[in-house]
């Protein structure tokens, strides 16, 4: 029985004239045939024979460059929990195991198959090269002789070149690596770097590749068997050639009786088990597109944040993936333990509920819509999910991430908070009126105008900006876009953490013209819930070595870019969404949890979205078609008919589903508190009172109602437009309830009188028993107040009563009576009498 492995000491080296037999009888080794080498030792016999071969094929061996080489590693990615997501190689699978972590079973057979006496030879085996020797003359064989020593030399410097120089340098190095390092340490070497087949280096690659278990978990069958794949992983494959498989092990098997290291029942135990391999397993992660996001994102240079694994693309791509199994000058790379900050169990749910929701055909001919999901933590920016509808083999794009369609309405808060930072008020009102045409000559194209219609295409009168905003009305958010600046908005999404989707700086971008991801909605809406403390997303949490070196560690830094009180303001609309109040009812939780969002459809309902937020988690749910715009109109989703798709319809309620299942083990939180100054953002402001009398460029004019109505309306104030009978124009402006110029809050009803061109008509007073002068006066008065002038002629009657006379007896036209301007009537006035009254007489 040989020296027992774990209690072997360094021999004593033999000299010089060793290495010289040994350089002998490697090139024996690779001639045609060993007559080739008699021959040689024959004409050589002369003196300085061993000289000239010193010269001549001996090369120099500088023991300082015998340094083994960093074995390549596989990387891993994990979820949150510590889940393994998947292994990252460039077709080099080797994790490599520490000496004493191999089983001895492992090791034996190892030895048993390619050198038995590895731990009494000094690197090169005398014996073993005559006995190959002897086989390849006798049987016609190609058996090598070279130890587990010469194979790492072989392996790792002096490479495969078929000469006799070549072989006789492996012989010498053999000799030298071995005074250089314990046989433990060469041992474990070539155990982790050898070839096992099927893109498995080493053994605990291969213990999983062929048995799916790990080291300790393998039996004497199953290690003899892994230890004769060594000889010709190809011809020994066990999944092909089972029979000679079952052969070769067993010879490993009987091998390992004969040098003692198993027992007779272990080894007949081992020649009786199955080969109970299993099946070659493609690489499968549980969460695919997270691991190819992972990829993306180390490799992209671009990005500073990874530069420790490298500043080229070959060092970025050796240090994460290893070296590629075909170039066998690299050395080490990959080994990396990169954990991530996605839910696993959350991950799952939400690409479940996706693809339950939004199933996708077996038919790959037909379209159908599909959907994205992304959630991050509010406080930390970590991304807890990032889930597609769409299974990795069929979309390797990720919609979560990469996947940008048109936000529509749920843009609209961004645009909020660019106005609340512009002293634009959350009180303050705006014409709602749909559709409506909006002068912008410098900003709409191709005419300077932009027509704009509400959801629905209904909509008329004056509102405020925070119904506006969880009423979703698009009419009043064009002009928030137009006053605030679409510059202004781009510059607001890139500080709320838009900062990869190209954003036009057009006024429709206040409705959602540019295309933006999931991801980067969800993040931009967590400044809602944190009072604008945004800390940016992130997917790595940190990396590490597989000793547990520190290679990145990130760390959360939030930013304040705007005053915490604008988004508490923005808030507070924004919480009447998901009620009967807003547009998104159908993600109303259940119970009393804290909740805001933003519906948001796109224009011709290409794609839906919500994004909502409690206190702790920011979510965007979008809904759409995959390849192309298509319009979400008469389509069946889970079950129920759609002639149009809403963001209040369809992402909504999948929202909600998620967020509840999110709930149940995590807490919603609760808001911050509310800053000081949120009531500023609420502040009606006041506004000047226009001559309505006046066009818009303030030249006298004549309007009709709703010309009025959108000029008061451009003033933020709520017109009250009477139209009264007027002997003026049609349109004249009779009178209005405020004078030009003044000041008012926004908001405040401006009555205006103006002209229908009627002659006006009134009721004819009763003027019996009024003097004329009273007559007179009352006729005035009326001319004042109704711009009806009425004339009157005078039929005197002769009276012989005092108090008639001067006064009004009868008119010809009775009181009450309608008459209108311009028109004559008749009064009789009594008068003074001459003589004596009629009927008086002499008696």
């Amino acid at each position: 029985m040989a020296s027992p492995i774990h209690h072997v000491e360094r021999r004593d080296r033999r000299g010089r004239w060793f290495a010289a037999l040994a350089m002998l009888l490697s090139i024996a080794v690779l001639s045609a045939s060993w007559m080739g080498l008699f021959s040689f030792m024959t004409a050589s016999a002369a003196a300085g024979t061993w000289e000239a071969l010193d010269e001549t094929f001996i090369p120099e061996v500088d023991g300082s460059e015998l340094i083994l080489p960093d074995l390549s590693r596989v990387s891993n990615i994990y979820s949150s929990d510590g889940t393994l997501l998947a292994t990252l190689h460039d077709g080099r699978v080797s994790e490599p195991a520490a000496f004493e972590d191999v089983p001895l079973q492992m090791t034996y057979a190892i030895l048993a198959a390619e050198d038995e006496d590895f731990f009494t030879h000094d690197g090169v085996d005398l014996q073993a090269i005559i006995s190959a020797a002897a086989d390849n003359i006798v049987y016609d064989t190609q058996r090598g002789g070279s130890t587990i020593t010469q194979q790492v030399v072989k392996q790792s410097f002096v490479g495969d070149e078929i000469s006799y120089k070549r072989k006789i340098k492996e012989a010498l190095t053999a000799i030298e690596l071995e005074r250089r390092y314990p046989k433990q340490t060469i041992l474990e070497f070539y155990m982790n770097s050898v070839y096992f087949g099927y893109s498995a280096y080493g053994v605990t690659a291969a213990a999983d590749e062929y048995f799916g278990k790990e080291l300790d978990e393998l039996t004497v069958a199953d290690a003899a068997t892994l230890a004769m794949l060594l000889r010709s992983p190809g011809s020994y494959d066990p999944r092909r050639n089972p029979q000679l498989a079952v052969e070769r092990r067993d010879d490993v098997v009987a091998n390992m009786l004969d040098e003692g290291w198993i027992t007779r029942a272990a080894a007949e135990q081992a020649w009786d088990q199955p080969l109970s391999v299993i099946e070659h397993r493609e690489e499968v992660s549980i969460a695919e597109h997270v691991v190819a996001e992972v990829r993306r994102r180390l490799l992209d240079l671009s990005d500073p944040t990874f530069d420790a694994l490298g500043t080229t693309a070959e060092a970025r791509k050796i240090a994460l993936f290893g070296c590629p199994a075909d170039d066998t000058a690299c050395t080490g790379g990959g080994g990396l333990e990169i954990h991530t900050t996605i839910d696993l169990d959350l991950q799952r749910e939400a690409t479940d509920m996706l693809q339950s929701w939004l199933p996708t055909p077996d038919d790959p001919e037909v379209k159908a819509p599909t959907g994205a999901i992304a959630m991050v933590d509010n406080w930390t920016g970590a991304v807890r999910v990032m889930a597609s509808g769409l299974d990795f083999e069929k979309e390797q794009f990720d919609l979560a991430v990469q996947g940008r369609r048109n936000p529509g309405s749920s843009f609209k808060p961004i645009a909020l908070v660019a106005a609340l930072d512009q002293g634009i008020t959350l009180g303050t009102w705006w014409n709602s009126t749909s559709p409506n045409t909006f002068e912008c000559p410098d900003l709409c194209y191709p005419d300077g105008e932009w027509k704009v219609s509400n959801a629905g295409g209904g909509g008329a009168g004056l509102m405020q900006l925070t119904e506006a905003t969880y009423r979703s009305v698009n009419v009043v958010y064009a002009g928030v876009s137009l006053e605030v600046g679409p510059q202004n908005i781009v510059d607001t999404a890139r500080l709320m953490g838009i900062k990869e989707a190209p954003l036009a700086p057009v006024p429709a971008l206040a409705l959602g013209a540019s295309a933006v991801s999931p991801l980067e909605m969800a993040s931009a809406y967590t400044n809602f819930a944190t009072n604008g403390q945004w800390a940016p997303s992130y997917l790595i949490q940190d990396i590490t070595t597989q000793s547990g070196e520190i290679v990145y560690q990130h760390r959360v830094v939030p930013e304040q870019h705007f005053d915490p009180a604008i988004f508490a303001a923005a808030r507070q609309p924004m919480l009447k969404v998901p009620t009967s109040a807003g547009t998104a009812w159908r993600a109303d939780l259940e119970g009393d949890i804290p909740q805001g969002g933003k519906t948001g459809t796109h224009q011709n309902y290409n794609d839906a979205w919500y994004v909502g937020y409690v206190p702790n988690y920011s979510t965007a749910v979008w809904v759409g078609f995959p390849e192309e715009q298509d319009p979400l109109r008469d389509v069946t989703i889970n079950g129920e008919y759609y002639s149009r798709v809403f963001g209040g319809s369809v992402p909504a309620p999948i929202w909600r589903e998620f967020m509840e299942i999110v709930l149940a083990d995590e807490d919603a939180g609760q808001f911050p508190p509310d800053p000081s100054g949120v009531s500023d953002y609420f502040a009606t402001p006041s506004t000047e009172v226009p001559d309505v009398s006046l066009d818009a460029d303030g030249n006298p004019a004549l309007l009709d109602v709703n010309q009025i109505n959108q000029l008061v309306w451009a003033a933020h104030l709520r017109p009250a437009v009477t139209e009264v009978n007027s002997t003026e124009p049609v349109g004249t402006i009779l009178g209005q309830s405020v004078a030009p110029g003044s000041k008012v809050a926004q908001g405040t009803v401006l009555s205006i009188e103006i002209s229908n061109g009627i002659p006006p008509e009134i009721a004819l007073p009763n003027f019996v028993g009024s003097t004329t002068a009273q007559v007179d006066n009352q006729l005035i008065t009326i001319q004042e107040e109704t711009g009806v002038t009425i004339t009157y002629l005078i039929q005197w009657k002769d009276t012989w009563t005092p108090a008639e006379v001067g006064r009004v007896l009868g008119q010809d036209t009775a009181p009450g009576y309608l008459i209108v301007d311009e028109a004559t009537i008749t009064l009789v006035v009594g008068r003074q009498g001459q003589g004596p009254p009629p009927g008086d007489g002499d008696s």
